[in-house]
């Protein structure tokens, strides 16, 4: 039998391969350009010349069915020092394809839903086959053409049917009872799908039962249910193209997301681009959320390389890898957006949350206490505070803990993070002396860098006329931009007695502890 007639054969059962094909050949490669092999989980037919290419050929064919692996070609080396260990001299490269089986859908119940389900499945080119135990619900001229209709029990007819990976099994009979025996006879078939149309006190009641029968909960936890994407609707029609964008989203191992370039839905609009907002933002950009950092004109950040406000001074910043743009107005943020990359927008009352409808925003111009922030509950679906001035479950829907220690990053869905006390974080014993303050009002000049190590009684910069000084040695790890107006007492920047074992263009621990907290709320509200 040749590959291509067994080939044949396992699609029309339902079984997928890997079809292997030489594409390239070079010097004394043991087999011509187009000789073709076909390997399955278990067997192979055909050769495409033995030996140690044809096992790595073989292993890649068997990685590709697994979807370990992406098909593609595999190139090997048959010389002296090569990835095959042969010596016969060459070159030969070897395509690796997957070739699925036909997809059957099995759908237990013939009534409305099950209806629906096997017009839209019949289009989309599956094998479908209808089973119900009432015969008046087992009519043919119910179903598309070629529906094979079965008048039987639910479990017996199922248990009969052959099932692989590109089966599907979607349940949606009258009663529980029936329902079991069908979640249990497609789980002994190892159906590639198995959903059950329940609500969850019904789902509950089958996947109790099941485990009462001795299925596992890793077994039951393939089983879909409530079955289905959620897409809205109620309607059996919709519920059948919610339940089968479910199956093909499982069987192509997709996501199920919106495949545009840029979907609002999920934007999140920070308020505040410092160092402890841009962690906020780098990790829920990260993770892929589209993400708008709102700030004043200019910023007093200390801690300018990881902060995107400095991208209202220069335009550009990048924050390990992650590129803010200053953006003239929403149409240029949208479309700095669409370029993976983050806008930082002239907008410190965060107005563009309400106007592109965020479904998060999140305040974190660190207040350090004050109740006047401007940020409101009914500002985004979900509005998220950082540290005291916030009170969740009264202007915002969460506050995330910015003190250090053990609650740091802890999220609270009621009350308020722990009050602002003043007293900067410590590092080597050292609190007040790290920071840089403005001596009198006026205009900042600076006359060293971020990243300098500096001795105690240094000069960092003026304030008009004014000298600044290090209180102690260390690395200055941030300054407030040049030319910024501060007023008396005023943080201009910090030095760390750390010195060199401090990374200034890494974002601190301490964002990122932030980050997740945010992350945490974002996911446990919507």
């Amino acid at each position: 039998m040749s590959p291509f007639e067994r080939l044949t054969e396992l699609v029309d059962q339902g079984e997928s391969a890997a079809m292997l094909t030489v594409v390239g050949k070079d010097g004394s490669a043991p087999r011509s350009v187009g000789t073709r092999m076909l390997v399955t989980e278990d067997d192979e037919y055909g050769t495409i010349g033995g030996g140690s290419v044809e096992g790595l050929a073989i292993e890649a064919a068997r990685k590709v069915l697994r979807g370990d692996e992406e098909p593609g070609v595999r190139t090997y080396e048959l010389e002296r020092g090569g990835n095959t260990g042969m010596v016969c001299g060459g070159e030969m490269d070897v395509f690796v394809d997957r070739i699925r089986g036909q997809p059957r859908l099995y759908i237990a119940g013939g009534g409305h839903i099950g209806v629906e389900l096997a017009a839209f499945a019949d289009r989309l080119g599956y094998d479908v086959t209808v089973v119900d135990d009432r015969e008046e619900y087992a009519d043919p001229e119910q179903f598309p053409d070629g529906t094979d209709v079965i008048h039987g029990s639910y479990g017996d007819v199922l248990r009969e049917k052959s099932m692989t990976s590109e089966t599907a099994v979607a349940v949606a009979t009258r009663s529980g009872t029936f329902d079991q025996e069908a979640v249990a006879a497609a789980l002994d078939g190892n159906a590639g799908y198995v959903g059950l149309v329940a609500s969850e006190t019904k789902t509950e009641h089958v996947i109790e039962s099941l485990v009462e029968d001795g299925y596992s909960r890793r077994d039951l936890a393939q089983v879909r249910a409530p079955v289905g994407l959620d897409l809205g609707g109620g309607g059996p029609e919709d519920i059948a193209v919610s339940i089968l964008a479910e199956i093909s989203m499982d069987r192509y191992d997709a996501s199920g997301r919106r495949a545009s370039r840029l979907n609002l839905d999920d934007l999140v609009v920070v308020r505040g681009g410092g160092d402890l907002g841009s962690g906020v933002v780098y990790r829920l950009q990260q993770a892929g959320y589209p993400v708008i950092v709102t700030e004043v004109a200019r910023p007093t950040v200390v801690r300018r390389t990881v902060a995107f406000a400095t991208a209202m001074y220069e335009d550009e910043i990048s924050v390990e890898g992650v590129v803010g743009r200053r953006a003239a107005d929403i149409d240029e943020a949208l479309e700095i957006l669409t370029d993976d990359e983050v806008p930082v927008l002239d907008d410190p009352d965060a107005a563009v949350a309400t106007e592109l409808d965020a479904a998060v925003l999140v305040d974190a111009i660190m207040a350090k206490g004050r109740r006047d922030t401007g940020t409101a509950r009914d500002d985004a679906d979900v509005v998220i505070g950082l540290g005291p001035g916030f009170e969740a479950g009264e202007d915002v829907d969460a506050v995330v803990e910015t003190d250090r220690g053990h609650q740091l990053g802890r999220v609270f869905y009621e009350g308020t993070a722990s009050t602002y006390d003043g007293e900067p974080g410590e590092r080597r014993g050292y609190t007040h002396e790290r920071v840089l303050r403005a001596p009198t009002d006026g205009q900042w000049e600076t006359t060293a860098a971020i990243g300098d190590l500096v001795s105690a009684g240094d000069v960092v910069g003026y304030v008009e006329d004014n000298p600044v000084e290090a209180d102690i040695d260390g690395l200055v790890r941030g300054l407030v931009h040049d030319g910024v107006g501060v007023s008396e007492g005023g943080k201009l920047g910090d030095v760390d007695p750390r010195g060199e074992s401090v990374d200034h263009t890494k974002v601190s621990d301490k964002a990122l502890c932030l980050g997740g907290g945010v992350l945490e709320a974002m996911l446990h509200l919507r």
